[in-house]
């Protein structure tokens, strides 16, 4: 009983383990001097934003990443923004940011920082950074936009306003307002290219509006944009998503992916050598072998003859060039040559005999790589010396006839001239019946 009690109180305890949820708290947030190595991919087709809930399995296997960067988590004041360093836990650089309003007066914005704020209840941005015309600029949310409250587990839902605003020289007033609704809609099992992790899944509805304001009109507008949404997975200590899936929402119904970030390891460089085996001239049996390293597999190979296996076979004597894509599209050319054999007369393996008995098996005098050289020449003498078969070039193979009779069984004598001063062969063979 007591066996059984103890098994009961394992597979308990297991099945608890297994479908535990993660929990999300400040502590799984970076900190300075942290480096996230992210592939990045710029859109995604068929993605299924429902698909959630609790004990759910994600499978993102099949992520093809087009570019990479290292998300680099640094203290604010080393940004160029010092002035704004103190409020602040940490900064990390903005690769897209929205240049609106800021290309009104003249340029995009450069050298873009969003500022954080880590605390033990919640995550915020409260401050960005840039740089325009050459002046960098302190941005002030008001109110900081929450990214996470904490802790987080499934079921949560929170959402917090936020915005700035901010004069235009010559122009006028801008304004962008904020509301950010968080909802933690899932937990499970996530699967990338990098491998498996125990997560949740939070999900971010954010709307946005411009407000415009001009002084030499006099009047301004509210300019609505399109419905941003965030679905980030995030396990226990992975600093930053271990999968994010950004998008937008017009029309009402159609969700547009615009980039998909997912933690992932280094690609390498990628090279590509060839391994050959050398050919007769005459006869179609060289190989060409790839040798892949680094790189992202799988890869898929093209041939300049058409063929697409990472070895090719039956090659004759020439060169031949193959590109190497990997899975990320990294491309590598390279050539290499078939040679031909060092003694070509080892080459011609010519039979000793055959069965001329019309069974489908050996009935003719096959010679392999024959047929190549339309300029050889063959002669099969009997015993007696006279000459029954002549051929100029071998598209056929003797049948063992003369004059279209089949010739008695024996000992027939045969000259092969290669032609082009390839060589001349002599020998009998014998035919069987």
């Amino acid at each position: 009983m007591y066996q059984r009690f103890a098994i009961s109180f394992f597979l308990l305890i297991r099945f608890c383990s297994l479908q535990a949820q993660v929990v999300i708290t400040s502590a799984d947030m970076p900190n300075v001097n942290d480096e996230i190595l992210l592939s990045v991919k710029g859109s995604l087709t068929n993605f299924k934003p429902a698909l959630t809930g609790p004990n759910y399995s994600w499978d993102y296997t099949f992520l093809v990443a087009d570019s990479q960067r290292t998300e680099k988590i640094v203290a604010p004041g080393s940004t160029g923004y010092p002035f704004i360093g103190f409020l602040s836990t940490y900064a990390i650089a903005d690769p897209n940011p929205d240049p609106f309003p800021f290309i009104l007066l003249g340029s995009a914005p450069t050298n873009v920082y969003n500022f954080y704020k880590k605390q033990t209840s919640q995550l915020t941005i409260n401050v960005q950074g840039m740089t325009t015309n050459g002046t960098p600029l302190p941005i002030f949310l008001s109110p900081a936009d929450v990214i996470y409250k904490f802790p987080l587990q499934y079921g949560n839902i929170d959402s917090s306003n936020s915005g700035y605003a901010s004069t235009i020289p010559g122009l006028g007033y801008f304004k962008k307002s904020q509301k950010r609704t968080n909802i933690v809609d899932g937990w499970g099992e996530l699967k990338t290219p990098y491998g498996t992790f125990n997560t949740i899944r939070v999900k971010s509805t954010i709307e946005v509006t411009d407000s415009i304001h001009s002084d030499s009109l006099g009047f301004g507008l509210n300019i609505p944009l399109p419905t941003k949404y965030e679905y980030k997975w995030l396990a226990q200590g992975s600093k930053l998503p271990i999968l994010e899936i950004d998008a937008t929402q017009a029309f009402g119904t159609i969700i547009t992916v615009t980039k998909v970030s997912f933690q992932d390891s280094l690609w390498r460089d990628m090279s590509v050598s060839l391994i050959a085996s050398s050919s007769c001239s005459f006869l179609n049996q060289g190989s060409l072998q790839t040798v892949v390293k680094g790189g992202h597999a799988p890869y898929t190979y093209s041939w300049s003859d058409g063929q697409t296996a990472a070895q090719i076979n039956n090659l004759k004597v020439g060169e031949y060039t193959v590109t190497v894509k990997d899975s990320y599209k990294k491309t590598v050319q390279v050539s290499g040559t078939v040679d031909p054999v060092a003694d070509e007369s080892t080459c011609l393996k010519i039979p000793n005999g055959f069965t001329p008995d019309n069974d489908g098996v050996n009935d003719c005098w096959n010679i392999q790589g024959l047929s190549e050289l339309k300029s050889c020449k063959v002669q099969i003498f009997n015993q007696w010396g006279a000459l029954i078969f002549n051929s100029i070039g071998y598209d056929y193979p003797w049948e063992g006839k003369f004059n279209n009779t089949p010739v008695e069984a024996g000992t027939y004598y045969y000259v092969i001239d290669l032609g082009n001063d390839k060589g001349e062969y002599k020998g009998n063979v014998t035919v069987i019946k």
